[in-house]
């Protein structure tokens, strides 16, 4: 066996990737996390204003989620998904509490492309010969081969050949319902902020419009609210803003509070056969636990400290930056979610700009992320943890200003 001489594994040369794409950066060894910091291997300490990709609401290392993730360490590690606990069956109980009306069901898997891929197989459970899946462009949904498959499409992909059922629709009725009566449909899924399509958000009458369109003709609408439930809109589940309850709605990332844990509600006339959709550790117990957890500690922090002020402070600091850079443009807000566009001279996407913008971000301890990977997006994006403070969400737009007046050359700063 030939042995390794580097002992510093934490770059691509082992890894075949830097999955830190979107931060165009070299791969971090972080040795402690905790609230709304990382510290890396050298000392260096880290803002981060991206919750790891939309999961951590909350922050890093919540006590009360690690408290109860200790006690179930020390009962149980693993079952297989036959068997049930405590803390399965009462998150279940949970969700179903808090889920909008009409949600009766639920499963549980470990990550957001899988709970997507369920919400598939429920969809096509429903009917007779009808495998076809309406998805919006811009929409993302997962990067397993199903659903890459009904998500925008990376240039030059070559596993377009497993794409065949994924059909994509405009971003407006006409299209939808053309296409709902000509491909004849299981399901249509929709993000309600088109995350890493640019954090795009639809509009309230779009959404509803889908709904009619599917009540019409008898298509399941699969809301996918990976990015979007638990935490950072303030609330449970975004749709609730919408007045819109999806046939089945995905969910994922923030639930686990840190731990792997994603699913899907869904309404009772939808199932899945045994082995249709069942995996090893999809109901581990530690995520179980987690989950529960989490959701107990959310409520009583969105009590404490409404998102509302936070969401304000993000979406005034950006409309600063706008207003001061010409190269800044359509400023938009939700929750903790704040996003920009980087264009370039003539009003063009910059991606390269972008890229560079969070790459000396990075630099300065602060983690914010681009809306693509490969150079291929122009829109900054931002999600602060809700346990951030006004002081430190303030120190993050003095340092995201300071960097580009050093990119586009103006000398100013938040507030002046």
């Amino acid at each position: 066996m030939r042995p390794i001489k580097d002992c510093n594994l934490s770059g691509s040369k082992y890894f075949g990737l830097n999955e830190g794409n979107t931060i165009k950066s070299e791969a971090l060894t972080i040795k402690k996390a905790d609230g709304v910091f990382l510290w890396a291997k050298q000392g260096k300490k880290y803002l981060d204003l991206f919750s790891q990709t939309w999961s951590m609401p909350l922050g890093h290392n919540n006590k009360k989620v690690n408290t109860a993730v200790k006690k179930q360490i020390n009962k149980i590690t693993h079952l297989r998904t036959a068997f049930f606990t405590e803390n399965k069956s009462g998150l279940a109980k949970k969700l179903f509490e808090l889920a909008p009306t009409g949600l009766t069901k639920v499963n549980f898997v470990l990550h957001g492309s899988l709970a997507v891929e369920g919400a598939m197989k429920l969809a096509i459970n429903n009917y007779e010969n009808r495998q076809k899946i309406l998805y919006l462009e811009d929409g993302f949904h997962g990067r397993s081969f199903a659903t890459m498959g009904i998500s925008w499409k990376m240039p030059g992909c070559k596993y377009s050949d497993y794409f065949s059922n994924g059909i994509e629709v405009k971003k407006n009725l006409a299209d939808i319902e053309g296409k709902m009566k000509s491909e004849n449909p299981a399901a249509i899924i929709i993000e309600l902020v088109q995350g890493n399509g640019g954090c795009k958000i639809l509009g309230k009458d779009f959404v509803r419009g889908i709904r009619e369109l599917c009540d019409a003709n008898d298509v399941t609408m699969i809301i996918d609210e990976v990015q979007t439930a638990f935490g950072c809109i303030g609330k449970m589940f975004l749709c609730e803003n919408y007045n819109v309850v999806p046939d089945i709605l995905v969910f994922g990332k923030a639930l686990g509070g840190g731990y792997p844990l994603a699913g899907a509600l869904f309404k009772n006339k939808y199932h899945l056969q045994s082995g249709d959709h069942s995996f090893t550790f999809a109901h581990c117990p530690i995520s179980m636990a987690a989950g529960l957890a989490y959701l107990k500690e959310l409520e009583l922090v969105l009590k404490e400290k409404p998102v509302e002020a936070i969401s304000k402070e993000i979406e005034s600091s950006l409309l600063v930056l706008e207003k001061k850079y010409k190269n800044l443009r359509d400023t938009r807000c939700i929750g903790t979610k704040g996003a920009i566009d980087v264009l370039d001279n003539e009003g063009n996407p910059d991606t390269k700009t972008a890229d560079l913008i969070v790459a000396k971000m990075l630099q300065k301890g602060v983690i914010i992320a681009n809306s693509k990977c490969r150079g291929l997006g122009n829109t900054i994006m931002l999600q602060s943890p809700i346990i951030i403070t006004p002081e430190q969400l303030k120190s993050a737009f003095c340092t995201f200003d300071s960097v580009l007046s050093k990119i586009y050359g103006q000398g100013c700063k938040i507030g002046q």
